[in-house]
């Protein structure tokens, strides 16, 4: 196996246990850690890991981190479009939420933190799209209007917080 298959097998591999440990109720790095851990010999048997042994929560945490957060979330969207139907009338509720362990420069004046902006279908239940940006490149409402644009809905009920109560959302509302 050559060096690019070696690396696309151990991203898909670091991201398989990511998502089953999430599935089981781990979401910190630790708790994924743990859940790798108590599952190591099924998880070295069945992923033959170099040194027989599982990820630490370092090396989680450094994977994450350096994740390309956007090509994933691309793929999502993108199979979003193509499994869920939206209907007319369909009810969406839009939120933001600010990332708390990624705060930096939390007493200046250059502050910065990450952020995510969701589309939650009430009805279905589930989370269909979601945009991430940077308090210091943009902010919660251009985000929504992004985020608005990129999936062109119509015929919908918005259901918002008060931050996106402001006259050019409602103008652009009426437009569509």
């Amino acid at each position: 196996m050559n060096k690019s298959n070696m690396f696309n097998f151990v991203t898909t591999l670091m991201q398989l246990i990511i998502i089953m440990a999430i599935l089981r109720g781990h979401y910190a790095y630790r708790e994924i850690a743990r859940f790798c851990k108590l599952n190591e010999s099924l998880l070295v048997s069945q992923f033959g890991f170099k040194n027989g042994r599982v990820p630490s929560h370092v090396t989680i945490s450094a994977f994450i981190r350096n994740t390309d957060f956007s090509s994933i979330q691309a793929a999502f969207h993108k199979w979003a479009r193509n499994f869920v139907c939206i209907e007319e009338c369909e009810w969406i509720a839009l939120d933001g939420k600010s990332i708390k362990s990624t705060v930096s420069e939390s007493s200046t004046e250059y502050q910065n933190f990450v952020s995510s902006v969701s589309l939650f279908f009430t009805k279905k239940e589930q989370v269909l799209f979601s945009e991430k940006f940077e308090s210091n490149t943009t902010n919660e409402i251009n985000a929504v209007y992004s985020l608005l644009e990129f999936l062109d809905l119509r015929d919908v009920v918005f259901t918002l917080v008060a931050i996106h109560c402001q006259k050019n959302f409602k103008s652009y509302c009426r437009w569509r």
